[in-house]
């Protein structure tokens, strides 16, 4: 049974701690991300995820590895608990805009998610824009879905309990592989405020939540790096979330939303979209939390606690 989706969503204040670390940030006058060479802002990110974010919790094993992508060697990294196998395994992809965001960036909440949920964890390093614009990023994710679904077994993990998820740019990712693949295997999927359209067709959140960590400059950067100069790409199903079909063969999904949140809207669209295509839907929003909150875990609880919801829910489903 799909659940409905509230058509309105709860609001509160920031979390005060939130509210804090971005006035802090505002005031220390540093320059816009999209004003940075994508190599120095791939680094500021690696940094505030790693400054911010709690200690991971222990896990059983972690590999890095790689395997023959579409162009070329694509970088995976195995999380493996340390409870018996074989275990239920969930495919991750990274947020960070198409631009930043690597396997440092998430190895925090790849752990934290390892952990929680009791499934080995693969985190796919797939191509970023500009340098390898749409669709190299979602051309990556699809086919390491494609290699969990068959090499599952040979790593510890059960092959026929697959679940992907992701955040941000990667919660879209990990949709439009989910939907290319429609694997009976793939049996959950999770998505953390999820890029569903174009920031040139902005919804009320954008201008609500103008500078709560994202800005419309930066994700104007983002697609415009990602996008490049293709006519129809912000058109195309594999972007234009809130505008394609297919959603009806996507698996049981978990929508997280944030109340501070450029994307807050889009996302409750999606959730919505979704469960209007009689798939069953889990839509957890947090009023109180802003994006990219699953990194500033040292900073406020919010974000673990987005991570730990999605890992018991995984639990359940998967």
């Amino acid at each position: 049974m799909n659940a409905v989706v509230k058509p309105v969503l709860d609001t509160a204040p920031m979390d005060t701690a939130l509210a804090g670390f971005l006035a802090q940030a505002a005031a220390q006058g540093n320059p816009p991300l999209e004003s940075l060479p994508p190599a120095i802002a791939r680094q500021v990110y690696r940094e505030l995820a790693d400054t911010l974010g709690l200690p991971a919790p222990a896990i059983g094993k972690v590999s890095d590895s790689s395997i023959a992508g579409p162009g070329g060697p694509l970088r995976l990294r195995v999380y493996s608990p340390n409870t018996p196998g074989p275990w239920p395994v969930l495919l991750y992809a990274h947020g960070g805009g198409f631009v930043i965001g690597d396997l440092e960036t998430h190895d925090k909440v790849c752990r934290t998610l390892c952990y929680h949920a009791g499934m080995q964890v693969v985190a796919v390093d797939y191509r970023l824009a500009p340098e390898h614009p749409f669709p190299a990023a979602p051309d990556d994710v699809e086919a390491a879905l494609r290699w969990v679904l068959v090499n599952a077994g040979a790593l510890g993990g059960d092959a026929s309990r697959i679940a992907v998820a992701g955040d941000s740019a990667g919660a879209q990712l990990a949709l439009v592989a989910s939907r290319r693949v429609n694997a009976r295997a793939v049996r959950a999927l999770g998505l953390i405020y999820p890029v569903a359209q174009h920031p040139d067709q902005p919804s009320a959140s954008y201008p609500e939540n103008e500078g709560k960590f994202l800005s419309m400059g930066v994700m104007q950067w983002f697609m415009a790096s990602y996008l490049g100069g293709q006519a129809d790409a912000q058109k195309h199903p594999d972007f234009a979330l809130l505008d394609s079909g297919g959603l009806e063969n996507l698996p049981a999904t978990w929508v997280a939303t944030m109340g501070h949140d450029p994307l807050r809207n889009e996302g409750h669209a999606l959730a919505q979209r979704v469960a209007a295509a009689g798939v069953e839907v889990a839509h957890r929003h947090y009023p109180e939390a802003i994006h990219a909150c699953i990194h500033f875990t040292a900073v406020s609880p919010v974000g673990l606690r987005v991570m730990v919801d999605l890992a018991q829910w995984l639990r359940a489903r998967v």
